[in-house]
């Protein structure tokens, strides 16, 4: 223990690491904090400073306060310290990752908190060029490719759901087809719900599609059908 509260409060290196780990950590969590995530700048900094103080404090458990006989060897694995580290923090990662129907968010931002506890492992380390890189280049990957992903016209992939009069079930679902196909939307499949009860059908279309702004005008142009009672995208 004495050896370990001496190499914080004399090394000074020390101090660096556990300075460059707060930054740079907190450069990660900043761009999340911008963009609303949940997991943002004090989670980065506590993950990474936290990796940190892990690689340092097993370092410093190498130099015992007294001497060991000649026949006994202590070996410090570690690669076992970073798999414990690595492990740890997938379930924190796991956790900011949130699953709505279809959408799922987070996905970045758990991997974003994996390239934390990485970073602090690599700060602990004493890789300073490596950290300063590899942080620089997550930046640069995090902000500029989100603006070339909103360059591009991704697939995806929706439902249409429609409810429409048992006797107006074939003919509107004809037309449907005709709307979808004048938009260059695909039809997946599609699957039927009837209810002599009610007296009402429900159609859904599964769709792929390259453009999310092409939802609103289509499910207008569908809602504006003769006999559709109801409209929507699932």
């Amino acid at each position: 223990m004495g050896s370990f509260v001496e190499v914080l409060m004399f090394n000074g290196e020390t101090w660096v690491r556990l300075a460059l780990a707060f930054i740079l950590g907190g450069a990660i969590g900043l761009e999340r904090e911008m963009h609303g995530r949940p997991a943002g700048l004090r989670t980065h900094i506590l993950v990474c400073v936290s990796a940190t103080i892990i690689m340092l404090a097993s370092r410093s458990h190498v130099q015992l306060p007294y001497p060991l006989p000649a026949d006994i060897r202590i070996n410090i694995d570690p690669g076992r310290i970073v798999a414990g580290i690595m492990t740890g923090i997938g379930f924190l990662g796991a956790g900011a990752i949130i699953r709505l129907g279809d959408l799922v968010r987070g996905i970045t931002t758990a991997a974003c908190i994996w390239f934390a506890a990485a970073l602090g492992i690599v700060i602990g380390e004493g890789c300073y060029a490596l950290a300063i890189l590899s942080t620089g280049s997550i930046l640069m990957v995090l902000i500029t490719l989100q603006w070339l992903e909103h360059r591009f016209h991704p697939v995806v992939y929706h439902a249409i759901q429609i409810t429409v009069p048992l006797e107006k079930a074939e003919d509107v679902e004809s037309r449907c087809q005709a709307i979808l196909k004048k938009e260059h939307i695909r039809i997946q499949n599609k699957a039927y719900s009837f209810s002599q009860e009610t007296g009402q059908s429900e159609i859904t279309f599964n769709v792929r599609m390259r453009d999310r702004m092409q939802s609103g005008a289509v499910i207008r142009d569908i809602a504006k059908i003769p006999g559709v009672l109801e409209a929507s995208w699932k």
